[in-house]
């Protein structure tokens, strides 16, 4: 199950708008700052957004697709993979 997160759009320094997740340390705490609501992903924060701001984009901080959602755990030991024949040998 999905856990939502808060997310905020805030006034970019080039100009528009930018969207942060809750904990981002590029999250302004100054004026300007609009929180957009509990969302389960970064898609559903860009479309909300995009209603009333059309040219925001993600930060690439705390929302870039390039984040590793498993980053600070420990991944399990797996056992190696056996090739398999998929076709019948032949004779």
């Amino acid at each position: 199950m999905l856990k939502s997160s808060y997310y905020y759009v805030c006034p970019y320094t080039r100009g528009g708008w930018i969207i942060h997740k809750e904990g981002c340390i590029h999250l302004d705490n100054g004026r300007g700052r609009e929180f957009i609501g509990s969302l389960y992903t970064r898609q559903q924060a860009l479309t909300v957004a995009k209603i009333h701001h059309p040219d925001v984009i993600l930060c690439t901080a705390c929302l870039s697709p390039y984040v590793c959602p498993s980053a600070g755990r420990s991944l399990a030991a797996r056992s190696r993979a056996m090739p398999m024949r998929h076709t019948p040998k032949s004779s």
